[in-house]
């Protein structure tokens, strides 16, 4: 049976009290550390509401949100001019009636696919240097193979993205145990094909190389 784990003490709900009322959910949930649906179901329980004014939005700020929201995320421009997500979707669909363009349904998944994108690539950073990651998306299907592979890299080795093909030239630094360790797991060291062509090889393009070389050698030629 597992043991409940208490997120609330004292100084915590004590400071939620006195901030709940005019402070916003999102920072509640970062200055507590916890989430926000913590924060919503904690308030419920301590018969908490939302009492503050309703913040006045001048039509400059209006403007920079139907802006921002263009190529942005709304919580990004939340974040950005310290708002609710909330009133960022409100100011953009009441503008929307009001003849506003927004965004398209492509733009919107655009910026989805850019934001997971740099998201995986931040997460990917932190499990390369160690450090724990901040999502659950699955990053690597095989970690040591990845692992290894910017290891050889790191050492001039030739190897590409979601390959197993190795290869090694004069300016790799060659390591026989990481060598060992990669053939371990699949990879195939080996140098690169060199290819010798007979002097009188014609290639597909035969006769435009030759002119192309009587051009280039006649400019030398000439100076």
């Amino acid at each position: 049976m597992s043991r409940q784990v208490t997120i609330w003490n004292d100084n915590k709900i004590n400071f939620l009290v006195d901030h709940y009322a005019y402070v916003t959910n999102r920072k509640l949930a970062d200055a507590l550390g916890v989430s926000i649906p913590s924060i919503k179901k904690k308030s419920r329980e301590l018969g908490l509401s939302k009492t503050c004014a309703k913040r006045k939005l001048f039509p400059s700020i209006e403007a920079d949100i139907l802006k921002m929201s263009q190529k942005n995320s709304y919580r990004s421009v939340a974040d950005e001019l310290n708002l609710s997500v909330t009133s960022v979707n409100a100011i953009v669909n009441e503008a929307a009636l009001k003849g506003h363009q927004k965004r398209s349904k492509e733009e919107t998944g655009k910026l989805i696919s850019e934001a997971r994108i740099h998201i995986i690539k931040k997460e990917r950073a932190r499990a390369i240097f160690g450090v724990d990651q901040k999502t659950k998306l699955k990053l690597f299907p095989n970690k040591r193979k990845y692992h290894l592979r910017d290891r050889l890299k790191r050492c001039r080795y030739d190897v590409e993205r979601n390959s197993t093909d190795v290869f090694i030239d004069d300016e790799t630094r060659r390591h026989a145990k990481m060598e060992a360790e990669a053939k371990k797991l699949g990879f195939q060291i080996m140098k690169p094909i060199v290819e010798y062509y007979p002097i009188d090889f014609q290639s597909d393009n035969g006769a435009a190389e030759e002119q192309i070389f009587t051009e280039l050698k006649r400019k030398n030629i000439n100076g």
